[in-house]
């Protein structure tokens, strides 16, 4: 394989230039359209690939899949990432959606989660089909909508594919680490209940806020079942992110809402963290006559794992030692053992998946990606793929 021909194909410019259109688009779900039909006019703007695909996965909202075909016969090769991200939070020093390049790095909010990565992905999608290359496997490059949490936009596209994948790589920011595991999610509502009355008379009335308090000191990660030999570095990690009631500032609350995270390992269920939950709730109210609590699942997310000799983890950390000249870290550690990736539905559906992406994600003003770390993810994209669809690698 001629690597430096095939990193040839490689343009730094429009790699930071495809980056930072897509974060200057805004793309919070259910927004992703928009996003979704500027990349796919980008990918068949470059001639690269022969077939840009826009999958609706609900109206407006399309997953974008650009192939890369091979003459048959050979091994195909999927890479995953999304299309949307969260809003912007704290104090910017420019419009989050003005992306803009100083001091080696591009800025703007999405970048590490995970714009660009998806401009790394289509860029070195373009680079195997550029160059000239014996290709018999496909490339299949596949942006979709709703990841959050739930993986939707994947989901829908493994259920529609027929395309026997030999691996997949997720491009979910790792800082050039390949992750080999990662938790899932089981996100929850938490409401309490009470009585409004007026301050005047609140001795007559229950306050459901004071009941959320109590319910809310009561749970931890120790409430937990779970089989300590299934963790990885700070899980299980439970957190809750929004509290609300209905009220007013001179009554006592008569509903209040809390709503929060566990991440997860592998065992833990809906059943098992519901039978958790409910069980703090009963304790509660065996000491509390006046307690009452519910709990309710929004959204599951199901762990990853993969083993470090499988083959999709050697072909890229061979792929790395190629690029950078370095041993590739390998690790389940944290932050990335928190995060919810694709992979875990990829690998369900049988296609053995690494987790290998620039930068950290970080979710703080000024949001910036290393284009150098770009370039070298892209790199390492394009070399994986072309020894794939080559039929190169044996694992």
């Amino acid at each position: 394989m001629d690597a430096n021909g095939l990193f040839a194909h490689i343009d730094q410019d429009g790699l930071v230039d495809l980056a930072a259109g897509l974060a200057r688009i805004p793309s919070q779900i259910p927004n992703e359209g928009p996003i979704a039909a500027f990349l796919a006019t980008e990918m068949r703007a470059s001639g690269a690939f022969d077939e840009v695909i826009l999958q609706d996965v609900v109206a407006g909202r399309p997953n974008v899949i650009g192939i890369v075909r091979g003459s048959g016969g050979g091994p195909h090769l999927l890479f995953n990432s999304h299309l949307d991200t969260g809003s912007p939070t704290g104090a910017w020093s420019r419009d989050p959606y003005d992306a803009y390049v100083a001091d080696g790095c591009l800025y703007g909010f999405g970048l590490t989660d995970m714009k660009g990565a998806v401009a790394c992905m289509v860029k070195a999608a373009e680079a195997v089909a550029r160059a000239d290359l014996p290709r018999t496997g496909d490339l299949v490059v596949t942006a979709v909508v709703h990841h959050d949490v739930c993986g939707l936009g994947t989901k829908f596209f493994l259920e529609s594919n027929d395309l026997p994948f030999a691996m997949a790589i997720n491009g979910e920011p790792t800082g050039l680490r390949l992750q080999l595991a990662h938790g899932g999610a089981w996100q929850f509502e938490l409401t309490t209940y009470g009585v409004a009355e007026h301050v005047s008379r609140r001795e007559s009335g229950l306050d459901a806020i004071a009941k959320m308090t109590k319910l809310l000191d009561a749970l931890d990660e120790r409430n937990l079942t779970f089989d300590p030999d299934q963790t990885c570095e700070g899980l299980p990690r439970l957190l809750v992110g929004e509290i609300s009631a209905a009220g007013a500032p001179s009554r006592t609350a008569e509903r209040c809402t809390a709503r929060g995270d566990v991440r997860i390992i592998p065992g833990m269920t809906v059943e098992t963290l519901t039978a958790d939950f409910r069980r703090v709730i009963a304790e509660l109210a065996a000491d509390d006559p006046e307690f009452r609590a519910d709990v309710r699942t929004l959204v599951y997310q199901r762990p990853y794992r993969i083993g470090p000799d499988e083959p999709v983890v050697a072909l890229t950390a061979q792929a790395h030692r190629d690029v950078t000249g370095a041993e590739p870290t390998l690790t389940d550690g944290l932050p990335v053992s928190s995060y919810v990736t694709d992979s875990a539905d990829i690998v369900r559906h049988g296609i053995p998946t690494a987790v290998y992406g620039p930068s950290d994600w970080r979710v703080v003003p000024d949001e910036r990606i290393s284009i150098a770390e770009m370039v070298t993810a892209t790199q390492v994209y394009a070399l994986a793929a072309a020894r794939v669809v080559t039929g190169q690698w044996d694992g």
